[in-house]
């Protein structure tokens, strides 16, 4: 079964933004977590610039269904500009940057992180938490704007054209889900800065052995169209033969074969972590539609 699907742009955006095939022996899907050589473990402030400048386009683009769509305009006035033509296309040209902003937070994210899981909730939080600002903005200003006109959620079902009552719902549908995307962010991003962690100090302080694939199984599933593997590396500690097994999220042209060489890099705490080693030549997979999502 599919754990995501997503369209083939999106892959290719995800096999810029990390070296496949990507390891973990104690994580997988989205919460499998890479560090780049030569980099540190992630910080979020320099995330912040850019997540801001998303949910700030995002609010822009939102007053727009807010304001004219679901009645939510202070004013008569401001209802018809929102939803003049030429505001409207201004509206669609700002969801265009928003996106590609949001997009840019998702890649900055994975790069600071090394994690799927972190990348999509800050560009979760971007999109929640602009459309929610706008729409408590106007809903505030509409309340006050209107002192005289009660608010009744019962409208929704009995009016005869949209309430503003809504859109105040559809706003609080995503400020909810902004606050519980702000609420699962710190313990996710402690999560990867651990992993992380772990990845650079066994590069700096622990043993690093060769090792060899001997085992990739399919787990027939994928995530944003990226095969899921079992598998098994053999590696030897003081003449010991030792076996760990390890996720695998890989693109499908981008299979080891088994034989493939690999590294092992362990430490005394019983922290270990496996690379696929380039340096050595690595064989894929020659059947590049073997694993590839059905589109079924």
């Amino acid at each position: 079964m599919r754990d995501a699907a997503e369209d083939q742009p999106k892959q290719r955006q995800q096999e810029h933004i990390e070296p496949l095939p990507l390891f973990s022996t104690t994580d997988k899907n989205g919460r499998m977590t890479m560090l780049l050589p030569g980099h540190r473990v992630g910080r979020a402030a320099p995330l912040m610039p850019q997540l801001f400048t998303a949910a700030a386009l995002w609010a822009l683009t939102g007053s727009v269904p807010f304001g004219a769509l679901l009645g939510m305009a202070p004013t008569p006035a401001i209802s018809m500009f929102l939803g003049h033509p030429v505001t409207v296309g201004v509206a669609v040209l700002l969801l265009l940057v928003a996106i590609g902003t949001t997009g840019g937070v998702y890649s900055r994210s994975i790069e600071q992180f090394g994690q799927t899981r972190v990348a999509g909730l800050f560009a979760t939080l971007s999109v929640t938490g602009g459309l929610a600002a706008i729409a408590g903005i106007l809903l505030i200003w509409m309340l006050t704007s209107d002192l005289p006109r009660p608010f009744d959620l019962g409208a929704i079902a009995t009016s005869p054209t949209i309430p503003p009552e809504l859109g105040a719902v559809v706003g609080a549908s995503f400020a909810l889900w902004a606050a519980i995307t702000l609420l699962r962010l710190p313990g996710s991003i402690a999560h990867a800065r651990r992993r992380q962690a772990d990845i650079e100090r066994l590069r700096v302080e622990g043993s690093s052995c060769p090792g060899t694939l001997t085992a990739v199984n399919f787990t027939n599933s994928w995530l944003f169209n990226l095969p899921m593997f079992v598998v098994e590396v053999n590696y030897i500690v003081d003449s010991t033969p030792l076996v760990v097994s390890a996720h695998m999220r890989t693109s499908a042209d981008r299979v080891p074969i088994v034989g493939s060489r690999m590294i092992v890099l362990t430490d005394n705490r019983g922290t270990t972590h496996v690379e696929l080693d380039l340096a050595s030549g690595a064989a894929f997979e020659p059947d590049v539609g073997k694993y590839a999502p059905s589109d079924g």
